[in-house]
């Protein structure tokens, strides 16, 4: 079988497992929590680890209420930021007139209390969400790689992401994996980057086009690491399924892009046919 056909097989596995993710009942109470949560800041994240560094799932007393859970009497809260915004005072704009859009200001921010779920009672959350894969890695897959990413005129370092597994900085050209997971996570972080690194340039944010393109990136990722014996599906599958928004079409219509930059990753590494997972 042509490596095409196989790289295409393991990128309909991944299609199947998020639309038969998507349309469970569990997705479907995940999102109505997503929607009540924030979506906090860098520094905030820092703030949440540095007073309960095993926090999964965080939000205010009245959410968690409106979402079926009590927090439980005697529970510490987690302090962090949220801004103050006030209108615009007429003293501070003689021609408010001509900017009609300059009405809110920020003032400062204030100290806002949070609870993790692990402090409430009730039902657990529905298990869809990313986990980070543990265990080793393929023997020299972080080597070959980091090799591609430095082909394509880029740094790879270890080092602090809030917020996120690893990012990847167009402008210096860095590409950056979180130093405290382990090889498997590492690796597959790695492989997500080194896709971003191939199909995107950095304007996706400002152009609205976050989520095709982290659809893209972690797809590239799951062929990749299928392909090298490494199952990565725990991570892949909600993260695809969170950034498609729900929507298994969206899989489908960048299956082209995507299995043509795996291609081209598995070919750089050495892969044969027969090493692809069918």
């Amino acid at each position: 079988m042509a490596k095409n056909d196989k790289l295409a097989e393991v990128h309909e596995q991944l299609t199947r497992a998020i639309d038969d993710l998507v349309s469970g009942e569990d997705w479907t109470r995940f999102l109505e929590a997503s929607r009540r949560m924030h979506t906090y800041s860098p520094n905030n994240v820092l703030l949440i680890m540095a007073q309960r560094p095993k926090a999964t799932a965080v939000a205010g007393y009245r959410t968690w209420q409106a979402l079926g859970y009590q927090v439980r009497r005697g529970e510490k809260s987690i302090g962090i930021l949220a801004p103050v915004v006030s209108r615009r005072r007429p003293e501070e704009d003689e021609d408010e007139q001509a900017q009609p859009g300059a009405v809110r200001i920020l003032r400062g921010f204030r100290v806002v209390h949070v609870f993790d779920i692990e402090q409430c009672e009730g039902p657990p959350l529905p298990d869809v969400q990313p986990a980070l894969l543990t265990g080793d890695a393929p023997a020299a897959l972080w080597d070959l790689l980091s090799r591609q990413v430095e082909a394509a005129g880029f740094t790879v370092e270890r080092g602090p992401c809030p917020g996120a597994n690893g990012r990847t900085f167009f402008g210096p050209k860095v590409v950056r994996v979180r130093d405290d997971v382990e090889p498997a996570q590492a690796v597959k972080t790695l492989a997500h980057e080194l896709a971003h690194v191939l199909l995107h340039d950095g304007t996706e944010y400002a152009m609205g086009c976050r989520g095709r393109a982290e659809v893209e990136a972690e797809s590239v990722a799951f062929v990749v690491l299928t392909t090298a014996g490494l199952e990565s599906g725990a991570y892949s599958f909600p993260y695809v399924a969170a950034w498609s928004d729900g929507q298994p079409e969206l899989v489908t219509a960048t299956a082209d892009r995507v299995i043509g930059c795996a291609r081209r990753i598995i070919e750089a590494i050495g892969l044969t046919p027969a090493d692809c997972a069918a």
